[in-house]
């Protein structure tokens, strides 16, 4: 009966189970908040990973571009005294691996590039990948060039290697581009434009190189690249032109024919040799339209002169690269009517170094067609026997340089006469350039070499002067011709 009162007494009954429910609700409240501690510290946890990663090239686990420029910052930042030296590395041969092996293999490749860089940067040293195939190396240690320049070479010899990929064994050149630090630097983009400067100069180079930034550097790269830019601009305005060298037969002296040889005359600076802008016009890819352009003008202009007096065309490596290569010239000929066997096309043996079955398959589809073919400077390249033997060739051209040396040393006669048996052995032709004096062209007479080329017979001349030096020789050849 008590119990039932008390129950029935609401109000007792609230106060006895008042401290009980409070205990449970502050038990449950509790553990929310442990659980909900829990899920932060998790978040944070998660989150602090996530933003981790985001500084994490996936595919070599170096830092990515954000963590460089984030350590460039940190070594540059205010109040600091900024050390070290930063090194930008391109790989000379990944497009080739990715473009033959596939992207697969490309990835191997710069896995493995990764590991090494590891080894050969030093445990002090930070890396990074910037994307492609471009790497950074900040070494916070290294204050002295000489040092860099020694992790430079170990990191050019580790890579020089042969990499064992799944796809096969391939190399990969590299191009490194140093800068070192000094106490006053503060700007990260001043001090990676540095960088950026030796490594462009240190690409000129064949092979694995590396260059370092200083004044003279700096001011020869930037006068390249104002070159580069006035490359394109100069064609378009018309600052290029042809003049013509005959190729003269050794026996009669009758000229055979002309070589085309490409002029550029700079509003500025004025004549720029070909050494100096062939290369530029190959590294942006305007050699492309440029020696299209030569093909045109040189058969628009031997069509003009009299038979059989051919064209000789200089061709660079980067041309075969055009799948209209073939065709152009071809469709040249078509639209000037010249004659094919009347235009030689001659290659320097630097095409050895692209794709050789590429260049020989279109030289075999141009000599099929009646062009003739010649091997010029030869014997200042690498050409090997083999190379000779696959390659569909009418003409070998001795390189000028043995000119001068024929008539001054044993050796450098020997080596001229070499030559032309080489060329005798496969059947071809041999011109030698650079005769200057009549004791070389005797000399040549006597070896039994065909045709020579050079300042003793002319310089080079312009169009308009073509004919009329024809003719003149003409005139020579008859006057000194035996009577009878």
């Amino acid at each position: 009966m008590l119990f039932t009162e008390f129950l029935g007494d609401w109000s007792s009954l609230a106060a006895f189970c008042l401290p009980f429910v409070g205990a449970a609700i502050g038990w449950r409240i509790a553990a929310w908040e442990a659980l909900l501690h829990e899920r932060i510290l998790r978040l944070e946890g998660g989150a602090g990973e996530l933003e981790a990663a985001s500084r994490v090239d996936r595919l070599t686990g170096l830092g990515n571009r954000q963590a460089f420029n984030e350590a460039l910052a940190a070594v540059l930042k205010p109040g600091s005294q900024p050390r070290g030296t930063l090194l930008l590395i391109d790989l000379d041969r990944f497009k080739y691996v990715n473009d033959t092996l596939g992207r697969a293999a490309g990835d191997g490749l710069l896995v493995g590039v990764a590991k090494r860089l590891r080894d050969a940067a030093g445990d002090d040293a930070q890396l990074f990948r910037l994307g492609g195939d471009e790497f950074a190396v900040l070494l916070p240690q290294v204050q002295r060039r000489p040092v860099a320049e020694f992790v430079c070479l170990e990191i050019e010899h580790v890579l020089a290697q042969p990499f064992e990929l799944e796809h096969g064994r391939v190399m990969a050149g590299v191009s490194i581009g140093a800068t070192v630090i000094s106490p006053a630097d503060r700007d990260a983009a001043a001090l990676q434009q540095r960088a950026d400067l030796a490594l462009y100069r240190a690409k000129e180079v064949f092979g694995p190189a590396h260059a370092f930034y200083d004044e003279a550097l700096a001011r020869e790269v930037m006068d390249g690249l104002e070159l580069e830019r006035d490359l394109s601009r100069g064609f378009v305005d018309g600052e290029f032109y042809l003049e013509y060298q005959p190729i003269v037969g050794v026996e009669h002296g009758e000229v055979r024919s002309l070589e085309a040889l490409l002029r550029w005359h700079h509003p500025t600076r004025g004549l720029i040799t070909p050494d100096v802008f062939i290369p530029l016009a190959e590294k942006t890819g305007s050699i492309q339209v440029i020696g299209k352009w030569v093909v045109q003008q040189a058969c628009a202009a031997a069509v003009t002169w009299p038979k059989p007096t051919g064209v000789s065309v200089n061709v660079s490596g980067d041309q075969f690269k055009d799948p209209n290569f073939v065709t152009h010239i071809l469709d040249c000929l078509v639209d000037t009517g010249l004659a094919p066997e009347r235009l030689t096309i001659e290659v320097t043996e630097a095409v050895f170094s692209v794709d050789i079955d590429l260049v020989c398959r279109s030289l075999a589809e141009l000599r099929s067609s009646g062009v003739r073919i010649a091997l010029d400077d030869f014997g200042t390249g690498f050409s090997s026997i083999n190379n000779l033997r696959l390659f569909p060739l009418d003409e070998l051209k001795i390189d000028r340089s043995f000119a001068g040396q024929m008539l001054e040393t044993s050796q450098g006669a020997k080596l001229v006469d070499l030559m032309h048996k080489l060329s005798e052995t496969f059947q071809i032709r041999t011109t030698i350039e650079g005769i200057e004096t009549k004791n070389q062209l005797d000399f040549v007479k006597r070896l039994g070499i065909g045709e020579a080329q050079g300042f003793l017979f002319s310089k080079p001349f312009g169009a308009g002067e073509v004919v009329a030096y024809l003719q003149a020789r003409l005139i020579q050849q008859t006057s000194s011709a035996p009577a009878g």
